[in-house]
């Protein structure tokens, strides 16, 4: 499947004649699109991004693209289509009922979570957070912290083949840095969460 979607933007890239910065022209709408349907990974585009703007620009343009894509999906849930969409998909979002009950309870560390590791796709978890009791607060840093996570781990990874090994380690070593200031931050503003989550699995 995967191999289809990267055959098929390709193919779409060669036909409209786009190359360099104006890829964005294809890469933005379908950045968008997939913050809705989730149809096709979203490290497809981030590889497109830094093979044109280079590591550390193809992230930052891959960042914003998802962010923005997060976000106007998360306000046109809930402004718009929370009654239709709690009609609709309720039903089908109980196999993530533990972690619906993660995202009331943790707010945006479990968004950092889910988008850091690809567990859920990436547009249940904006139907997740959009019919949530989460702060809209919470959702853009949690958004914004989680897929800066997840753009910096999969465009350093997908990045091997362009930037030297000296150089690569280097962005994994500062990324385990951002992560274990975050878990930190966690573990201290939700220490005692964590010790009553741990007490209720033990009875």
């Amino acid at each position: 499947m995967t191999e289809t979607i990267n055959t098929w933007i390709d193919w779409l890239l060669q036909t409209l004649g786009l190359r360099g910065p104006s890829i964005l022209f294809v890469t933005i709408p379908l950045a968008l699109l997939q913050s809705i349907l989730g149809f096709f990974p979203f490290v497809i585009l981030i590889v497109l991004h830094v093979s044109v703007f280079n590591v550390v620009g193809g992230m930052i343009i891959s960042w914003l693209a998802c962010n923005l894509g997060g976000i106007l999906m998360y306000f046109l849930i809930r402004r718009y289509l929370y009654h239709w969409f709690d009609r609709k998909w309720r039903s089908k979002l109980k196999r993530y009922d533990k972690w619906q009950r993660y995202l009331d309870r943790y707010g945006i560390w479990t968004l950092v979570l889910l988008r850091t590791i690809p567990i859920i796709p990436n547009n249940v978890i904006n139907f997740m957070s959009a019919v949530s009791p989460i702060k809209v607060s919470s959702f853009i840093w949690g958004t914004v912290l989680g897929n800066m996570s997840y753009i910096w781990l999969f465009g350093t990874i997908g990045s091997t083949l362009i930037v030297p090994k000296e150089e690569w380690n280097g962005y994994l070593t500062w990324y385990a840095v951002f992560i274990a200031i975050l878990i930190g931050i966690f573990i201290r503003r939700h220490w005692d969460h964590l010790q009553e989550d741990k007490r209720s699995r033990m009875h």
